[in-house]
């Protein structure tokens, strides 16, 4: 039998490796925790006996006879640990599951439910690791860490996808656009997964998501996840009619065509359309990143077939406008270009102004 103190030594519940080279080729013992599974995965002896029912102490701080060393219970049966478990591949959690934040008027000051090493978002329903790892990371080094990760008791983290990692922002807050009292350590740009070699995605803590190359992608920030729901087993995603697409993750109708507008043009145009009894409004930003198609292999990036007649790429961009403004400029707004995934706002660039014409599609937060 382990006492309590042995056994959380061993796992290092709670504990960051300081560099990459001595958690890369760590191995967590009973952690079915590959890239490759689809989930879930089986935490067993590696997560905490208050998370992990496949571990049971008793109080006098000894292992209980409940559960055998072969992860049998002690009538025989075979307990496979997954009871507290959720996938770890983010393939399976690149659409959102949850009411976008600020688009029905949730309140952020109760958004995040803080401990000392998890935060817990209450609207998208994800932990985060409050603390990002120590050190910057490659994409690969970052999913090895985040697959190597023990924490709050869970053993089944990952990387975040990208409209997981665009949740966190609040684009009312002055950069960083994260909350400083649900995370900590919260400037840089930050690692997130892209399920493609060739286009890595960074979340930068002013509210920019950018597409990098291998080439041009050196180690970033990290902050990994767990939890999250995935989509119906009939993959069903989009509720169509001829003119809207409600999207049965978030709740959110659009219209399915899209047109060219002014900034000050479009928010009028989106108030002025009659279809299904109108309450039509330009999206904010992490709206319009829901549309995302990250699992296509090129632009644009949305499902066209939702979307039949989006435009194609000028010159490799679809930018189109979002309602966000920037906090610290009222005269600049963000744009998402579907034909790179890129989200920037117009003072960032030298070519756009409210002024400029973009594409537009409208959206209303009720069915």
């Amino acid at each position: 039998m382990r006492s309590v103190d042995e056994k959380k030594r061993r796992r290092g519940q709670g504990r960051l490796i300081s560099a990459p080279f001595l958690f890369l080729g760590f191995t967590i013992l009973g952690c079915d925790n590959s890239l490759e599974a689809s989930s879930p995965k089986t935490c067993r002896e590696s997560c905490s006996t208050d998370q992990d029912p496949t571990s049971p102490e008793s109080p006098d701080g000894t292992e209980s006879d409940s559960t055998e060393s072969d992860g049998t219970e002690s009538d025989g049966t075979e307990s496979d640990g997954t009871e507290n478990c959720s996938s770890s591949d983010p393939a399976l959690f690149q659409m959102a599951r949850w009411p976008m934040p600020g688009s029905t008027g949730e309140d952020h000051s109760v958004q995040y439910r803080v401990d000392e090493e998890v935060t817990h978002d209450e609207i998208t329903g994800l932990d985060w690791q409050r603390q990002p790892a120590p050190v910057s990371l490659t994409d690969e080094h970052a999913a090895e860490y985040c697959a190597e990760l023990i924490l709050g008791g869970h053993c089944d983290w990952r990387l975040p996808t990208r409209i997981e990692g665009v949740s966190l922002l609040d684009l009312q807050r002055k950069p960083p656009s994260f909350d400083p009292g649900a995370f900590s350590d919260i400037d840089g740009e930050f690692v997130l997964w892209s399920g493609n070699p060739e286009r890595l995605f960074r979340l930068g803590s002013d509210g920019g998501l950018r597409v990098r190359s291998p080439t041009s992608a050196g180690p970033d920030r990290v902050r990994c996840v767990r939890g999250g729901g995935v989509p119906d087993s009939d993959g069903s995603r989009y509720e169509l009619t001829p003119d809207l697409a409600r999207d049965l993750g978030t709740g959110l109708t659009w219209t399915r065509a899209t047109s060219k507008q002014t900034y000050a043009d479009a928010a009028s145009m989106c108030a002025g359309l009659q279809l299904d009894g109108g309450g039509f409004r330009v999206p904010s930003l992490k709206e319009l990143h829901a549309l995302i198609f990250d699992s296509k292999p090129n632009g644009p990036w949305i499902d066209q077939s939702a979307f039949p007649s989006f435009p194609a790429a000028v010159s490799g961009h679809i930018i189109f406008w979002t309602s966000s403004l920037e906090a610290t400029d009222p005269n600049s707004a963000w744009m998402l270009d579907f034909a790179t995934g890129t989200a920037e706002a117009t003072a960032v660039t030298a070519n756009f102004t409210l002024e400029s014409t973009l594409h537009v599609l409208c959206v209303r937060s009720r069915p």
